[in-house]
């Protein structure tokens, strides 16, 4: 009989120990399908996404894998711990895990941790569970190559219980990674410390050939900037063009330096941005180490998007050390001028392992260390210029602003965006908002 790996996505708590649940979720993590895709076939596989899945603890199986972000891990534990007592073994990976892996260690829910990428160290752990000398610790000492990888296993997953274009309501959004890496260090930003500075491609064939695998003409791409090397995001761009694809990209905002880049990307498909401004007060960028994005006009960054016909979806960081309230407004005001398509705010939150994190630990400015609230949109630090509950009310209140009927129709008419995709997907998000979830938060 083959034995039976239960992969585990927990959801999170909301700050009174009650289970965060959800109809539909934005889209799936790519960790697990892709962790799936390595397991042997011998194991029978199944994946939970607890956010939006029921989570049976009396179900016969032989090891949970689990893995998540940092606001997951008190959820993850917790599982473990369940499962612990039914006498089954746990393992537990990923950022969240790499973190806080001393607490996790001390938690003692977990027969084993994961510290990095697990790609070349998976047939080892189970080859131990097999043996039945399971190492406490498993750690990733060197960087694994991209190339090989083989296509993440979504269909594991039930697609109808994840968002879909409402012009295309027949292909899910697929999750496809190409690079790894970032050779920034900016100080809130684990990718760095997780992945290394130094960036990892993978084959441009072996990409396309995923695509195809996944047959779904939606894709979201997971690196973190997808073209940092203009050489190779052109090389991309035009090998994934003939596919007749939709994709939502990860950019910093230099890449409009290079208008032919942004052309390609916009033929290959791309329709949408997410853009790491972060904040438009050069103060805050150089104390967060972003100085590179210094000497970039916002006002260029978003007409130059808008040029090339592709959605602009800026990041900001809200809590920064020149932050107040005011300038919380007028940034949301800035963006509505520029007629921003979606904007994508965040509360600054400090990361374990980070170097943002060790300032506000030593200064003795977190205000507390319940990580299912380091979610970014609650309020866990003491700002220099505003107290955490000013933060928190410029917060939702920009960010009702912005996705208010006004705001809406007032950037649609700047930005001339008249189709439905636009306007069902800002009416989304101010559905989402007026129910007091962040956009991004996975909720539906």
């Amino acid at each position: 009989m083959r034995k039976k790996i239960l992969f585990v996505y927990p959801s999170s708590y909301d700050g009174y120990q009650r289970i965060i649940k959800s109809r539909k979720s934005f889209v799936p993590s790519r960790t697990l399908p892709y962790l799936a895709a390595l397991t042997p076939k011998e194991y029978q596989t199944r994946i939970i996404d607890e956010l939006v899945d029921d989570l049976d603890f009396d179900e016969e199986v032989d090891l949970v894998a689990l893995t998540g972000m940092l606001r997951h891990i008190p959820r993850a534990i917790d599982i473990a711990k369940e499962f612990k007592r039914r006498g089954k073994t746990t393992i537990i990976g990923g950022v969240g895990a790499f973190a806080l892996e001393e607490g996790i260690e001390k938690s003692g829910a977990f027969d084993s941790i994961v510290i990095g990428e697990a790609d070349e160290l998976w047939k080892e752990i189970l080859d131990d569970f097999e043996k039945g000398c399971l190492k406490m610790r498993y750690e990733c000492t060197h960087p694994p190559q991209l190339n090989g990888l083989p296509p993440a296993r979504f269909d594991l997953l039930n697609s109808k219980k994840y968002m879909r274009s409402l012009l295309d309501i027949k292909n899910p959004i697929v999750l496809i990674e190409t690079s790894r890496g970032c050779p920034h260090n900016c100080s809130f930003c684990l990718v760095t410390q997780y992945f290394g500075k130094k960036m990892r491609y993978r084959p441009v064939a072996e990409v396309a050939k995923e695509i195809k695998h996944q047959k779904s003409k939606h894709i979201l791409f997971t690196d973190d900037n997808i073209a940092i090397n203009p050489a190779r995001a052109k090389e991309l761009f035009l090998a994934i063009k003939p596919l007749k694809i939709q994709w939502f990209g990860q950019f910093e905002s230099r890449i409009v330096e290079n208008p032919e880049l942004l052309r390609l990307a916009a033929e290959s498909g791309c329709h949408d941005a997410f853009v790491g401004i972060e904040s438009l007060d050069r103060n805050n960028l150089d104390s967060m180490n972003k100085s590179h994005n210094t000497k970039i006009d916002f006002k260029n960054v978003a007409k130059t998007f808008k040029k090339a016909g592709i959605r602009f979806f800026p990041s900001l960081i809200f809590g920064m050390g020149h932050d107040t309230p005011r300038i919380i407004e007028s940034t949301v005001e800035e963006m509505i001028k520029n007629a921003v398509d979606a904007v994508i705010p965040w509360m600054l939150t400090p990361v374990p392992r980070t170097a943002c994190y060790e300032e506000y630990k030593k200064e003795g400015r977190l205000i507390h260390e319940d990580y299912s609230l380091y979610d970014s949109w609650h309020a866990v630090i003491k700002p220099r210029l505003m107290t955490p509950e000013e933060l928190t009310e410029s917060f939702w209140r920009g960010l009702k602003r912005f996705y208010s009927l006004p705001s809406i129709f007032r950037r649609a008419y700047l930005g001339k965006r008249w189709d439905m995709s636009w306007f069902s997907c800002n009416l989304y998000f101010r559905q989402l908002v007026n129910k007091g979830f962040h956009p991004f938060a996975g909720n539906s």
